[in-house]
This record gives C-alpha cells, sequence and structure tokens, in this order.
C-alpha cells in the first residue's frame, strides 16, 4: 500500500511538472516526427546507380567506391578499390573527399540500400552533394559473382 501511495505521488508530480513546461511534449514530439520524415525523404531521394553503370565508372576510374558496412565484414570481402568507412563516421570522416571530382558511390548490404542512402545524405550534410547508393549494394554484387577483393 506504501509503495502504492509513493507511485501514485510520483505521478501526480510529473504531471504538475508536465503542466509547468514552457513548451508542449506533444509540440517536440510534432517536430522531431516531422525531422524524421524530411529525413526519410532526403534517404529516398537519394539517387541509386546500378551495378553495370558502376562497372562503366570503375573501368574509366571515375568513382570512389565507399563501403560503408563495419570494419569486420569489410575484411571479409569488397567490391575491389572500395575505401571502407563505417556508416556510423562518415560525417566525422566524410571531409577526406572534399574536392573530389570523381562521382562517390557507396553501398552497403541492407534491404533498399538505406544505409548508402544514408551515407549520402550525411556527405551532402559536409557539402559533398551528389554521392550515389549502389542499387543492391554487396548482396547483389555477390550474387552476381562479380569479382571480390579480401
Amino acid at each position: 500500500m506504501a509503495q502504492l501511495a509513493k507511485t501514485v505521488a510520483t505521478l501526480v508530480l510529473l504531471a504538475a511538472m508536465a503542466q509547468a513546461l514552457p513548451f508542449s511534449l506533444s509540440a517536440v514530439a510534432s517536430a522531431e516526427a516531422e525531422a524524421l520524415a524530411k529525413e526519410g525523404q532526403a534517404i529516398r531521394a537519394v539517387p541509386r546507380i546500378s551495378i553495370d553503370e558502376l562497372k562503366v565508372l570503375m573501368e574509366q576510374k571515375a568513382v570512389v567506391v565507399l563501403d560503408v558496412r563495419e570494419p569486420g565484414s569489410f575484411a571479409k570481402g569488397r567490391i575491389p578499390g572500395a575505401i571502407n568507412i563505417d556508416y556510423t563516421e562518415i560525417l566525422a570522416k566524410g571531409a577526406q573527399f572534399a574536392g573530389e571530382q570523381r562521382t562517390i558511390v557507396a553501398y552497403c548490404a541492407c534491404a533498399n540500400e538505406m544505409t548508402a542512402a544514408r551515407a549520402a545524405v550525411d556527405l551532402a550534410a559536409k557539402g559533398l552533394p551528389g554521392a550515389k547508393a549502389l542499387k543492391g549494394g554487396w548482396d547483389e554484387w555477390v550474387a552476381r559473382g562479380e569479382p571480390i577483393e579480401k
């Protein structure tokens, strides 16, 4: 019974504190939902490039291939010539591509190239617009029997 009284008192106190806040929690949640929706739109808007298109760019040496998988996966196999930057480090390390004239193509091993597209959005936030995501990513590359570097 004493525990129930404590719980009720805590809930009453929290309700009073929420009413005293200078902003509405629903407004904060709404703003956060709006920001997430915009981020989702930006990720979906990232251009995708096919494996065949990537291979042409690779032959022309006109591409930087960016593997955004975690380092352990990269070590087990990668698209030849790919550079590994874990997707969680794109914002911190993206500046190394400043002034890059070649097309940047990111790839991952996830559904709908979401991590690669997220990396492209993050690169754009660092002033490097135009990065693309590899359609089908690592899984499609392997399924097609394309060359793998280890």
